[in-house]
This record gives structure tokens, C-alpha cells and sequence, in this order.
């Protein structure tokens, strides 16, 4: 039986719109009702993910950055963290510059939660600012050699045209970090603009949601996850049960146990129905 639902954010809570629906939130409050304990698995980082946890009152720790922090925001502290190392953070600035993109590093809240770029670094600039724009008073511009001794470096992100992004993929390959792509996340650059999510080894929300569930007294074959992106894979596949939302990646949807209607359709509700409710009540009834 389920004893902990896991909710990504972007494409699965959220519809199209940034809005948890009426029907959802309902849903949710019915698991919870049942004893199920409800948790949140976040490419996003901390403080992007505090508006959803408060919107429907979240308790538990959350997973964020892909997995590579889980966060107690009752004690504002870490419970698990895997940042990069001065060496890795290195190679990967060297390997981006080479392949004309400019990585863009992501800080964790415990040690101030910035965004750190190069100063001056002259790269694909349209990509860049994409990104940094909406956010200038969190960023800071640091020299090569400041930048790589930054401590909580969670994630790296890289934004450009896809096919410099895949031709960098091979060498990050070969640092055996782990890497998520995210597709093409903006169309206001020429050509748009695609992103990927890179970490250390062995970040995934597989290995976040093992150690939420651990906490717990329970293991990943009592959860139920639900996720629309490649980032989500890892869980996923881990999870007593698997569920992708019908607006997903098709390789999602193929490697998923279930699959249910999109965001836009309140595919999370339909999936606790499911894959929550239905199955505790008919096990309570049988009792």
C-alpha cells in the first residue's frame, strides 16, 4: 500500500498556467486524510519551491535541485547534499567555454542560495541573459579562479542552441556527472534556447526521495511518484508505482508504469484516485 506520494512541480503539479487546481489540491488533501504523507522532487532550487510548499502546506523535507539537496524547511537545513567539488566545477567551466556556452552555477540556501557567473566572459550573451534578466539581484559575476572555490555549487546549468549542447555531451559524459536535459526551454532567443541540469554523481530524485523515505521508515516500493520530465526517470523507475503525465516526454510515458491525462487535465488528481485512494479504500474495506 502507498505510504508517501511524491509530486514534481513544473509540467505535473503546475498546469500550464502555474496553477494548482481546485481538483488537486482536493486530491492531495484526501491522500493526507488517509495517512498518506505527501513530499515535493524539484529540479527547481530552494527558494522557487517555497510558494508551492506553502501553497498547499507542505511539512516534509522537500527534494530539490534534482535531487542534490533535501531540505527541512522547519529547520532551514540540510538533511542531504551533494555539491561540486573545486575540481569538477573547473573542468565543466573549461569544457562550456570550449564549446562557446556559459555555465550558470546554482548555489544551495545553506550557504546563501546566489548565482554565480563568469565575469566578462563574452559568451553567447542572448543565452545568458535569458536567464539572468528576471533575476539580477541574486547574481554574482566572479573571475575563473574565485568561481570554482564557491562552496554549495548544486547544479550547473547550460543554456544554448541545441546542437552545442549536444556536442558537449559526450566530454560531460566522460566526467560521469549526471546530467538531465531539459529540451528547449525558451523560443525568445535565435536559435531557441535549450537547457540542461548538471550535478554531481549520483544526484537524482531517486536518491533525495530514498533518503526522505528512509526518514520515514519506509523505502521507494511505498511510493507513488508522479513526474512529466527526464529528470523524473530515476524515480520513476525506482517507485513501487511509476506514473507519468500524459503531456510528458514520450521516452517518460514509455518508461513509466502508468500514464494519465496532462497537467491541463488534472493528471495528478486522476493519479491519486488511482493509485492512492482507490487502493487504500478498498484495503480498508476488505478489513
Amino acid at each position: 500500500m502507498p505510504r508517501l506520494l511524491v509530486l514534481d512541480i513544473d509540467g505535473t503539479l503546475l498546469n500550464s498556467e502555474d496553477i494548482v487546481t481546485p481538483i488537486v489540491k482536493q486530491a492531495i488533501a484526501d491522500a493526507r486524510e488517509l495517512g498518506v504523507a505527501v513530499a515535493l522532487a524539484t529540479g527547481r532550487r530552494v527558494g522557487s519551491t517555497r510558494g508551492v510548499v506553502e501553497e498547499i502546506g507542505i511539512s516534509l523535507p522537500i527534494v530539490t535541485f534534482n535531487g542534490a539537496l533535501v531540505w527541512d524547511t522547519a529547520t532551514e537545513s540540510a538533511i542531504h547534499e551533494l555539491a561540486f567539488s573545486p575540481a569538477v566545477i573547473r573542468r565543466i567551466v573549461e569544457l562550456s567555454h570550449q564549446a562557446g556556452l556559459a555555465p550558470i552555477l546554482l548555489q544551495g540556501p545553506g550557504h546563501g542560495e546566489r548565482i554565480f557567473v563568469q565575469a566578462e566572459n563574452g559568451l553567447r550573451p542572448e543565452y545568458l541573459e535569458w536567464f539572468l534578466d528576471p533575476r539580477r539581484s541574486e547574481v554574482d559575476e566572479l573571475p575563473l579562479e574565485e568561481l570554482v572555490d564557491i562552496p554549495g555549487i548544486l547544479t550547473i546549468d547550460l543554456f544554448g542552441p541545441e546542437e552545442a549542447l549536444k556536442e558537449l555531451g559526450p566530454q560531460l559524459d566522460e566526467l560521469e556527472v549526471q546530467v538531465y536535459d531539459v529540451g528547449q526551454v525558451s523560443t525568445q532567443t535565435h536559435p531557441p534556447n535549450w537547457a540542461l541540469n548538471v550535478h554531481m554523481p549520483g544526484a537524482s530524485k531517486a536518491a533525495g526521495v530514498q533518503v526522505l523515505a528512509q526518514s520515514l521508515g519506509c523505502t521507494l516500493q511505498d511510493v507513488v511518484a508522479i513526474g512529466d520530465g527526464y529528470n523524473d526517470l530515476p524515480l520513476l523507475e525506482a517507485a513501487g508505482i511509476g506514473v507519468a503525465m500524459g503531456n510528458a516526454h514520450d521516452e517518460v510515458k514509455r518508461r513509466a508504469d502508468v500514464v494519465v491525462n496532462g497537467h491541463d487535465e488534472d493528471g495528478v488528481a486522476e493519479a491519486i484516485r488511482r493509485f492512492v485512494l482507490e487502493p487504500l479504500r478498498s484495503g480498508a474495506a476488505g478489513h
